[in-house]
């Protein structure tokens, strides 16, 4: 697979390192909007590898049109998510995006749409399926260890206090839901096999008011932030077709530890997973990789279809729904 990493900062330089050890991977195309970036990415390959780099704003569509790329590897900052994966797959590539993909229902009806027109894949990037508890838990369920899964629990608690990007911080001013429910979310769909023999039908979600948000905003860009809308804590309750509950808590603004867990409840008993750092992001990052460069070689469906990716994140937009309508239900689409 020839691939084209699209945004190199902290993210993307990761991502192409741990690109590089997987079998089947050629790198063979760098692209940021920043130049200095794109010169810090080059010099972690080969000298004499042939790659294309490219720098600017409309730098991605120069990338995607190559003839010589398979797969478009976008790692750049939520908001150009949807335009390259889209231009990728219009220039007959593959597209993988970090999470989020999308954070609007167009956006995600876009991604749907151009993937199956194109018939090009579209993966999202959720390293958390690919930790090996989740991996051992999910074969658990299937088998039947713990009887009908009744209820699910996710949390993600990271405070990112002074590693705030303005683009992110931006968002969070504007924005009022769970920005970012995959790493819970989709973990747990796998599990419930939702978008297969079960779906998501409703959510509540419900946030404390921005305690925090004001204050990093404050600290990074010099700025006063009345208006931020973001609440420091974000619950969102959802119930699926079968009568199954999932429960989602999001958190990135209080000073806590990391925390990621995990809680499946059956009729016939539990299983919790704590993740307090390990396995850590390159252990899952790693697996992932191998898993869909494999399954794009040979053919194969991936993990995470098109499908998956719009449905765990449209959590987003629908949170934002629930609680600008006083914490209403609503239905996923």
């Amino acid at each position: 697979m020839r691939i084209a990493l699209i945004g190199l900062g902290d993210r993307g330089r990761t991502a192409l390192r741990l690109l590089l050890p997987v079998e089947g991977a050629r790198i063979t195309a760098l692209c940021d909007v920043v130049a200095s970036n794109v010169v810090m990415a080059r010099q972690l390959l080969a000298a004499d590898a042939n790659v294309l780099c490219a720098s600017g704003l409309e730098a991605y569509r120069q990338v995607c049109a190559s003839a010589d790329v398979d797969l478009v590897y976008i790692c750049s900052d939520w908001t150009s998510h949807t335009p390259i994966a889209v231009e990728a797959m219009r220039q007959g590539k593959h597209a993988a995006v970090e999470v989020p993909a999308a954070t609007t229902l167009d956006e995600l009806q876009l991604l749907v749409a151009t993937a199956e027109s194109t018939a090009r894949h579209c993966f999202l990037l959720e390293n958390c399926c690919y930790d090996p508890q989740v991996v051992r838990a999910i074969a658990a369920i299937r088998r039947g260890d713990i009887g009908e899964i009744v209820h699910a629990e996710g949390c993600y608690y990271h405070s990112l206090d002074d590693r705030w990007s303005a683009w992110r911080l931006e968002i969070n001013r504007r924005r009022r839901g769970d920005l970012y429910p995959t790493h819970e979310l989709g973990p747990i769909c796998q599990a419930l096999d939702i978008g297969r023999t079960d779906a998501l039908l409703t959510l509540v979600s419900m946030d404390s008011r921005p305690f925090s948000g004001p204050h990093h905003y404050r600290r990074a860009l010099r700025q006063e932030a009345t208006d931020f809308q973001n609440g420091d804590h974000t619950t969102t309750l959802i119930r699926t077709a079968r009568g199954r509950t999932i429960l989602l808590r999001h958190d990135v603004m209080t000073a806590q530890p990391y925390d990621r867990t995990l809680t499946f409840i059956g009729t016939r008993g539990r299983i919790d997973i704590h993740d307090v750092g390990r396995p850590s992001h390159d252990e899952m990052t790693v697996a992932m990789n191998g898993a869909l460069i494999s399954a794009l070689r040979e053919g194969r469906p991936l993990d995470i279809s098109v499908h998956d990716l719009a449905l765990w994140c449209s959590v987003i937009p629908l949170s934002e729904q629930s609680i600008a309508r006083g914490f209403a239900p609503v239905a996923f689409p």
